[in-house]
């Protein structure tokens, strides 16, 4: 890539964090596992909205859905499976954050709740940024340009130096009509393919070498 980017903007769920939602709410919709779709009807909802941009709790956003959505369990049902969203780190998700340069300026941007990011925090991902731009918090959702832009002053940096990564194309689309460099990364594989196209960490063979030399310092008769 020819450009020289400054910072780096993380989404989380689906690109450092598995979410366990897509499957979830297909079953309780009757639909198919698509995420571009079910996101779709997902923030259709108006008690999403509300709940990820922090305007209501949890109890009543877990009513307020069952009945946007009409799904078939109750409120107290949905938000014990949707508490349980976020079941883990994504392979490889903290060794790609540790391998990114301190010259790079790292924040997250993400749609999240109160509830999930709890979870979330206690993955140990929250000292890897140097800045978190959550929904609940700031007050907007992407692809609201708002979130974007709340973002990129927080980072101090114009769009055009920051690269942002997201699982969700309507995002992607959304960054770079702000002028921001822009890419689909579901899970850390891909978002090092992203990263060191722009000469930001080593590819996945890169990576696997470096490890091999640091497991070993006296590879090929020389320390490392």
């Amino acid at each position: 890539m020819g450009h020289k980017i400054a910072g780096i903007l993380f989404d989380i769920g689906g690109v450092l964090v598995a979410l366990d939602g897509v499957p979830s709410m297909a079953k309780l919709l009757g639909v198919e596992p698509q995420h571009e779709a079910l996101h779709a009807i997902w923030i259709a909802s108006p008690s999403v909205v509300a709940h990820e941009t922090g305007k209501i709790d949890a109890a009543a956003f877990a009513a307020g859905v069952v009945a946007d959505l009409r799904l078939p369990v109750t409120a107290d049902c949905f938000l014990q499976d949707f508490c349980n969203w976020p079941t883990g780190l994504l392979p490889g998700a903290l060794q790609l954050l540790d391998e990114i340069p301190d010259t790079y300026h790292v924040a997250a941007l993400s749609n999240t709740s109160a509830v999930h990011w709890d979870k979330i925090r206690a993955m140990g991902l929250v000292d890897r940024f140097d800045q978190t731009y959550l929904s609940h918090q700031i007050g907007c959702l992407k692809p609201n340009p708002e979130a974007f832009l709340v973002a990129l002053e927080g980072m101090g940096l114009p769009p055009s130096d920051v690269l942002f990564l997201d699982d969700g194309s309507r995002n992607i689309d959304a960054a770079v009509k702000l002028g921001m460099h822009a890419h689909v990364a579901r899970g850390p594989e891909e978002a090092r393919r992203v990263l060191a196209q722009y000469g930001v960490v080593p590819s996945s063979a890169g990576a696997a070498e470096h490890r091999r030399y640091a497991a070993n310092p006296l590879v090929g008769g020389r320390r490392c």
